[in-house]
C-alpha cells in the first residue's frame, strides 16, 4: 500500500518537473524573440531620389503680348501676321484699300498699332504700325478713332468701325410694343368774326 502510493507521488513530481521544464524552455525561446525584435536595426543609407524638374510655367512679357495680339472669337485664335519692317514700301496684300476696314487700335510695347480686317474675308486679319503699308498705302499716323493713310501725294482717313449696338431680345410671354408713328400736328381752325350789328337798326326798333 506504501510502496503504490510513493510510486504514484513520484510519477506526479516527475510529470509536473516536466512541464516545468516545457515552460521554461517555451519562456527562454519568447524572450529571444522579443529582445531580437527590441534591437535596433542598422540604418542602410539608401541613395537620394532625385526630384523631378518643374518647368515654369509663368508666361514672359512676350507670351503676354501674343496673347493680347490674337484675334477674340476667331476659331483657332492664331495672332496676326505682322509685317516686316524692312518691306515699308512694298506692297503688303493685293487689291484696293477700300477691301479692308479698320477695327482696332492698341498700343503694343508702348508702340500704337492697327489692326485690319479683309471685307470679304472675316478670318484675314493684319496689323502695322507707323510707316508701314497695307495695299500700297503707307501708314503715317496712328489716332485713337482713325488712321491717315498716304500713297504718293493722296492722302486718305480711315475711322475705326464702331461695333453694332446690341438690341435687347424681347421678353418671353410679352408681345413687342410697335413704335408709336408721329402723330400730326393739329391744324388750329381760323375764328371767324363776328358781324358787328348796326347801330341805325337799333335805333329803328
Amino acid at each position: 500500500m506504501n510502496q503504490k502510493l510513493i510510486r504514484l507521488q513520484l510519477l506526479g513530481c516527475g510529470t509536473l518537473s516536466l512541464l516545468l521544464a516545457a515552460e521554461w524552455t517555451y519562456s527562454q525561446y519568447t524572450l529571444k524573440q522579443l529582445q531580437t525584435l527590441l534591437e535596433p536595426r542598422p540604418q542602410t543609407e539608401s541613395p537620394a531620389e532625385q526630384l523631378p524638374n518643374i518647368a515654369d510655367n509663368s508666361g514672359s512679357a512676350e507670351t503676354y503680348s501674343d496673347i493680347v495680339d490674337r484675334p477674340l472669337f476667331v476659331e483657332g485664335r492664331k495672332p496676326v501676321a505682322e509685317t516686316n519692317p524692312t518691306d515699308n514700301l512694298q506692297t503688303q496684300d493685293s487689291g484696293q484699300i477700300d477691301d479692308w476696314e479698320l477695327i482696332g487700335v492698341y498700343d503694343k510695347n508702348n508702340k500704337p498699332t492697327a489692326l485690319f480686317r479683309k471685307r470679304n474675308e472675316a478670318k484675314k486679319f493684319l496689323k502695322i504700325t507707323e510707316e508701314q503699308s497695307i495695299s500700297g498705302w503707307l501708314l503715317k499716323q496712328i489716332h485713337a478713332d482713325n488712321v491717315l493713310l498716304q500713297q504718293g501725294s493722296q492722302e486718305k482717313s480711315v475711322v475705326l468701325r464702331k461695333p453694332r449696338a446690341q438690341v435687347k431680345p424681347p421678353v418671353p410671354g410679352k408681345p413687342a410694343v410697335p413704335p408709336r408713328p408721329p402723330q400730326p400736328n393739329a391744324v388750329a381752325k381760323p375764328i371767324e368774326p363776328v358781324p358787328n350789328e348796326n347801330p341805325e337798326n337799333i335805333n329803328d326798333n
